[in-house]
């Protein structure tokens, strides 16, 4: 394995949630009567008259810390160490925190420092308007029902700006993460090698099925996140694919710098890639702009977007894959897999987390190549 550090694009990440935010401060203290900020970026400043001023605008002493949080995050995301996901998370953090502060039940001049803003009782306001739902900007089904996991990373990112402003780390309350789940034992594992050395060469597999073996060969080699795995482009693999180039950006609460790492790539993956090859140049042809994704989608998908008469405008086929369309794109190959292998001697179903496949690799990585 050959190991440097060096730096690429951002993996692709999920942001965390956003939602509405609570009612402003009205009265003496002229902060009342300002728009709301939408969807929470770090220069989402609201104006009006006596408000905060216009997009990123301090709009006076009382907000200098939020000027200062927005520089502070700004300059954050732009580390090479910080991933797409991250830089995003930090994003939303701070767009909560500045709809946080003209909540009746933030303290009272808390934004005139960063300081101030990550003291003990603007942090505490903030994490408990967060956890009852109060902050969000997007109508859901539930809007109190606020999970450990978008708490955890609201923690590590206030310890993350903190550390780059040279304050304390802010008293924040971090949920205990749940016990891992179990991971993909050796013997499964190599049972998969086989299928996959089996499956790689039927012709009548559809695209979504040759993409699941590659894609399962390259995480039983490397390890890789779904993140590292949605960054990688065609020019990563060797010209003989023997070999793939992974950027590895550590998931921590500090900032880590990526490590790029060349791993090799066992006999059964690079069958399956030299069939995935081919199908994924029919699926990126039709495309225009870059088309470099090692991964692309086999269909259609909603975009998330609607156009001008209110449908669901679609992506084609060909798009690069991000880390949650990766994930569930996994999910759904796994179930067929899971149905067809059932019945051979030693097979367990495998899990539909990529993640326990993953962490069974870094933990026993017997069944690694050739």
């Amino acid at each position: 394995m050959t190991r440097f550090s060096g730096v690429r694009g951002d993996s692709p990440g999920s942001s965390g949630p956003a939602g509405p935010r609570g009612p402003r401060r009205d009265g003496a203290d002229g902060t009342g009567g300002a728009a709301d900020t939408g969807g929470g970026g770090i220069n989402g400043g609201s104006g009006g008259p006596g408000g905060r001023g216009g997009p990123g605008d301090a709009g006076g002493p009382r907000d200098a810390g939020l000027a200062e949080l927005d520089r502070v995050v700004g300059e954050l995301v732009e580390r090479p160490g910080v991933s797409g996901a991250r830089a995003r998370q930090l994003r939303w953090v701070a767009g909560e925190i500045r709809r946080a502060s003209g909540h009746r039940e933030f303290p009272a001049g808390a934004g005139a420092s960063l300081a101030a803003l990550l003291d003990s009782p603007a942090v505490t306001a903030y994490l408990a308007l967060a956890r009852r739902g109060e902050l969000r900007t997007r109508v859901v089904p539930d809007p109190a029902r606020v999970s450990d996991a978008s708490m955890r990373v609201r923690a590590d990112c206030l310890e993350l700006v903190a550390g780059a402003a040279g304050l304390p780390p802010p008293p924040a309350q971090r949920p205990v993460a749940p016990d891992p789940r179990p991971v993909v034992p050796s013997r499964q594992r190599s049972l998969l090698r086989r299928h996959l050395a089996d499956q790689a060469g039927h012709r009548d597999a559809d695209a979504g099925r040759v993409r699941l073996l590659a894609l399962v060969g390259v995480v039983l080699d490397t390890g890789a996140r779904a993140g590292e795995l949605c960054a990688l482009r065609v020019d990563d693999l060797a010209d003989d694919l023997t070999t793939v180039r992974i950027v590895r950006r550590p998931q921590a609460r500090s900032v880590s710098p990526p490590v790029t790492e060349v791993l090799p790539l066992s006999a059964p993956s690079r069958a399956a890639l030299r069939h995935w090859l081919p199908a994924r140049e029919e699926l990126v042809a039709g495309l225009q702009g870059a088309k470099t994704a090692l991964w692309v989608s086999v269909r259609s998908n909603h975009a998330g977007v609607l156009d001008e008469d209110g449908r669901a405008s679609r992506r084609p086929a060909g798009m690069p894959l991000m880390p949650r369309g990766l994930a569930r794109a996994y999910t759904r190959a796994v179930v067929r897999l899971n149905a067809e292998m059932a019945g051979r001697a030693g097979w367990e179903p495998l899990p539909y987390r990529l993640e326990q496949l993953r962490r069974a690799v870094l933990q026993d990585p017997r069944t690694s190549p050739p």
